[in-house]
């Protein structure tokens, strides 16, 4: 493990590159938001290709199975991958519909869980910020789904764009840090 010394100059010495790579970020993290369409698409294509390359690594692993039985499955695996992979890639706005309907299932299921958990801990200090969470996370599940499937065209590209600027903004926040200390 490295020591708190050894990090804080191995930081300094990139503070600069850092301070780069956050303003980077942020630039693209803006530009993302601004065309989340495009945004979106590049996403999807990089997910398809990484399923595509998954998918032969896949089979090829299973040529070393242990036996004939387990091999045939992660081929069949493998090639699934690889097929998904095409299908992402060959209709990418189609896929961003299907992974925003996802996310909207998902912001809806895990808000209900998140404001059942918040009745659970009530009388618990801080309790309404689960509750906050939870009601936050399914009013977004419902606008995501009432949209539908118009909300596939700025909800992929748009959550990567708001993550890249966070990212950004950390590194920014790093390398002033340790240029400073």
């Amino acid at each position: 493990m490295i020591k708190t010394q050894e990090l804080n100059l191995v930081l300094k010495e990139g503070s600069r590159h850092l301070f780069v790579y956050g303003v980077l970020l942020v630039v693209l993290g803006v530009l993302a938001i601004m065309a989340p369409r495009i945004s979106g698409i590049a996403v999807e294509l990089m997910l398809g290709w990484l399923l595509i390359l998954a998918g032969i690594a896949w089979t090829m692993y299973a040529s070393h199975a242990r036996s004939w039985g387990s091999g045939l499955w992660e081929a069949l695996v493998g090639i699934l991958a690889v097929i998904g992979g095409v299908i992402i890639i060959a209709r990418p706005l189609v896929s961003l519909e299907i992974l925003t309907w996802i996310l909207a299932v998902y912001f809806i299921a895990t808000g209900v869980l998140k404001l059942a958990l918040a009745f659970e801990l009530k009388p618990t200090h801080g309790w309404g910020w689960t509750l906050l969470n939870g009601a936050i996370s399914v009013l977004l599940g419902v606008i995501v789904m009432r949209q539908w499937p118009f909300s596939g065209l700025w909800l992929v590209g748009t959550l990567v764009g708001i993550d890249m600027i966070f990212g950004g903004f950390s590194l920014i926040r790093i390398s002033s840090a340790a240029r400073e200390g």
